[in-house]
């Protein structure tokens, strides 16, 4: 009997795939969504963070993502900073590696903000490699967390009363609420220690980063995983899923997703990778995307949100988070968006893998997680078919 992932989302894509590559025959039943959804299209910014999961998904896969960009005249680049339009009137221009970010802070708020900035970040490191040991490398439930882990214990508020009003500003725009726990703020040590990269092709343009999400479902058709609308059976369950129980009793709620829309300017933008306007209550995010004719920018509204699963859930509480289940605790695996560690493409596709480790043991008793370094792929039988060809918008 093949083996079902259930739901076209990213880490659907990427549980199938992986499946597949280590000689499984698998479905994927994708409930006639289109491979990849809210990141196949205008929801996945240009800009690209922790490249390094990509690269494991396509290696894990069949071949290197580097050998994939490489046929189709493209490579990954860092990004160019970011414009925060702040509270205060002020514009920081603000880069995504460490050094650049304190001279661009000490410029435009001064040294005493830079520094707190700085510092915060720093001790964030620390959290986040916690944070990562617990929901990105070990399939454990977030209530196997010790408690005496400091993140578990401040707010994205608390965080901000140590910094700058308009860098406060900005940590909270980057969270649901200012009342979320502090882990929402690991998404800036992880941009500031990986940067922040773009898909550039040899004539200077950036392609969407919902490219990589296409060549993904390329790699599908590699390795000959079914696609249906509908199977009868579960073994991987990737559609988003909210725990039921209501929020006044301990439950949590959908994310707030923004209002997501494009638009088109006549001038090239290659100065900076997006804007993110904090004036209003809520940011609004544009990032740009320089073409031959221009610059198509993918606008993310916070300002109107509606609750959305697909962009993860929203615990307003430590202690709501560390009762979200994990991956690997029922029959059937869950690996989506509202995995323990978080709704980024990066925690989509690390807890596909972790999902894919666990079943993939428990069907054959072997251990092909990367801490088995004595684990070796399955050979590939014969040659690989020619991918569907993936076109560049």
């Amino acid at each position: 009997m093949p083996l079902v992932v259930r739901g076209a989302t990213l880490a659907g894509l990427a549980v199938a795939a992986r499946l597949a590559r280590l000689g499984h025959d698998v479905v994927l039943a994708t409930g006639s969504t289109p491979l990849g959804e809210r990141w196949a299209g205008e929801a996945m910014p240009p800009t690209i963070a922790l490249p390094a999961t990509w690269r494991d998904l396509f290696k894990k896969t069949g071949s290197h993502l580097q050998t994939v960009l490489n046929r189709r005249g493209l490579e990954l680049v860092p990004a160019p900073p970011t414009l925060h339009r702040l509270p205060s009137g002020r514009e920081l221009l603000l880069p995504h590696d460490r050094a650049g970010q304190y001279a661009a802070l000490t410029h435009t708020l001064g040294q005493a903000a830079a520094t707190g900035w700085r510092d915060l970040l720093d001790r964030l490191d620390r959290e986040w490699a916690a944070f990562r040991r617990h929901t990105m490398d070990h399939p454990s439930p977030p209530s196997a967390v010790p408690r005496e882990q400091a993140w578990l214990d401040a707010t994205v508020a608390d965080l901000g009363r140590a910094l700058h009003d308009d860098l406060a500003r900005m940590l909270i725009d980057a969270a649901p609420s200012n009342h979320a726990p502090a882990m929402e703020a690991f998404a800036w040590t992880v941009q500031r220690t990986f940067g922040l990269w773009r898909l550039r092709d040899a004539d200077d343009h950036v392609q969407p980063g919902a490219l990589l999400v296409s060549l993904l479902g390329d790699r599908l058709h590699e390795r000959g995983v079914t696609l249906v609308e509908d199977a009868p059976d579960t073994d991987v369950d990737c559609r988003p899923h909210v725990p039921p129980a209501p929020w006044w009793r301990g439950g949590v709620r959908p994310r707030p997703a923004p209002t997501v829309h494009s638009s088109h300017r006549a001038d090239r933008v290659t100065d900076v990778a997006g804007v993110v306007d904090h004036t209003p209550a809520g940011a609004i995010i544009t990032w740009f995307r320089p073409t031959f004719d221009g610059t198509v920018l993918t606008i993310h509204d916070h300002t109107t949100t509606r609750p959305d699963p697909s962009w993860g859930v929203a615990p307003r509480t430590a202690a709501q988070w560390r009762r979200l289940p994990g991956i690997t605790e029922d029959r059937v695996l869950r690996a989506s968006s509202c995995s323990p560690a978080g709704a980024q493409p990066w925690a989509e596709l690390s807890s596909a893998a972790l999902a894919v480790y666990e079943l993939h043991r428990r069907l054959t008793g072997e251990d092909c997680s990367p801490h088995n370094t004595a684990f070796t792929m399955p050979r590939l039988p014969g040659r690989d078919p020619d991918p569907i060809p993936t076109e560049l918008p």
